[in-house]
């Protein structure tokens, strides 16, 4: 018998309850000895809350369940699978689902209609628990921060904390460093002031080499005003102050107008979504920096696809002009069109408001506040009225004489043309070569 044991720990849990993951891994062993395991794997998550799924140790035991790898798994309570009552039920499907056997060692789990209310229950205490333990420990992180303490964050760039004082302290070096950072900041970007200052030999926090992230953090940083946020803007503590408030705000216009600026043809790629590789029929991606080129994904799989990389200015220059070509041989009025420039991009918004609630609902569904019928129902609405925009934008798209798209095409956004392509159902199949190329005419459905 091939037996899997599941142990997890939080702070919390490890500090009241001891249930440390070597006494867990020892006590579900022994069980799994008991019950005729022949084969025994260990897997666990340290440090991580029960009301995520987002566990590394329990994806590893899934995708061993699911591979077909494991007859039964052992936790030493049901706690220890989850602190959300539907992610343990979720869970207790999938795994019986693929024909594991979940067994825990301080809990007799019965298969009658009891012993799944008992089990139930149980998960729906579980998780009163785990709300509890947060809701107690948020009352701590007030409590001390009402007193003037840090709650929160205390490895900030710039600043050292005196934990006997429950203090940070200015950090010389660092605060000299985090100075230059937004002295800089009016007139470099955050890639160049990386650079400029990693050459002159100043270091990041670990004493590494400045980077982008590290500087940007900087700068968005409004701790160096001489207050630290805490709890998530909650309250604030007293900090030294390394920089005035004037520096502050003309670093966050800069990084304001360079937000704003659009993003050059250096990394734009008209062709996502649409091309495709003649070779294996795998999308075909853009790639690159300053020198830009598209690239089949193929090349990522096994058997390794064989076709060359494009560059990218030569591939859509091509496939700019066989559009353009049908477009002008396919010249067709339709009566009546409704505002041609706007309806593309209104349906188009339209669209990445759809997919926004798409990942809302699933993020809901994950946190157990929505039942499986009801997201199957949300999602099956949600498809549906994509397809009418889909179909709305088509129809917007193909009704437009061929001069005028071609006029709407040039002057909109890259992404502008990118989406109406793809609306128009243009899909760029490439060959060996870069001019070999063929298209979906833009009449067909």
């Amino acid at each position: 018998m091939r037996v899997a044991t599941y142990a997890r720990v939080s702070t919390e849990d490890q500090a009241q309850h001891g249930t440390s993951l070597e006494a867990q891994a020892r006590i579900c062993r022994e069980r799994a000895l008991q019950i005729g395991a022949t084969e025994v794997r260990a897997f666990e998550d340290a440090g991580i809350s029960g009301t995520s799924l987002d566990r590394p140790g329990l994806q590893a035991l899934l995708k061993a369940s699911a591979e077909g790898e494991l007859d039964a798994v052992i936790c030493l309570d049901p706690d220890r699978l989850a602190r959300n009552l539907a992610h343990q039920l979720i869970l207790t499907d999938r795994l019986e689902s693929r024909g594991v056997d979940l067994h825990f060692v301080q809990f007799e789990r019965a298969r009658t209609p009891d012993g799944r209310l008992l089990y139930a229950i149980r998960g729906a205490i579980a998780e009163f628990e785990a709300h509890k333990i947060r809701e107690r420990t948020l009352q701590g992180k007030r409590q001390r921060l009402s007193e003037g303490r840090v709650v929160t964050g205390t490895r900030i760039f710039g600043y050292t904390y005196d934990r006997t004082r429950h203090r940070f302290l200015e950090d010389p070096a660092e605060a000299a460093v985090v100075r230059a950072i937004f002295s800089l900041a009016p007139h470099l970007s955050t890639q160049a002031i990386a650079e400029n200052l990693s050459a002159t030999g100043l270091r990041g926090k670990n004493g590494g080499p400045l980077r982008q992230s590290a500087v940007h953090g900087v700068l968005r940083n409004p701790s160096y005003l001489g207050e630290m946020p805490q709890l998530h803007g909650l309250g604030r503590v007293a900090v030294p102050r390394i920089i005035d408030q004037d520096t502050f705000d003309a670093a966050q216009a800069a990084l304001s107008r360079r937000r704003r600026k659009p993003k050059g043809h250096g990394r734009v790629y008209l062709l996502t979504g649409i091309a495709y590789c003649a070779a294996c029929g795998s999308r075909i991606t853009g790639s690159g920096g300053s020198r830009r080129y598209y690239a089949c994904t193929g090349k990522r799989k096994t058997p390794r696809c064989s076709a060359p990389y494009y560059p990218a200015e030569e591939l859509e220059a091509a496939v700019w002009a066989k559009v353009a070509s049908e477009l002008q041989a396919a010249a067709r009025v339709l009566a009546k069109q409704p505002a041609v420039a706007d309806t593309p991009r209104r349906e188009a918004r339209e669209l990445r408001r759809l997919e926004t609630q798409r990942k809302r609902l699933m993020q809901t569904a994950a946190a157990g506040r929505l039942r499986a019928q009801d997201l199957a129902g949300s999602l099956d609405a949600l498809a549906a009225r994509e397809h009418a925009l889909q179909l709305a934008v088509r129809q917007a798209v193909r009704g437009v004489p061929s001069d005028r798209l071609l006029r709407l095409l040039a002057a909109g956004s890259p992404d502008l043309r990118r989406r109406i392509l793809q609306a128009a159902g243009v899909r760029v199949v490439v060959g060996p070569e870069a001019a070999e190329i063929s298209l979906r005419p833009l009449s067909a459905q």
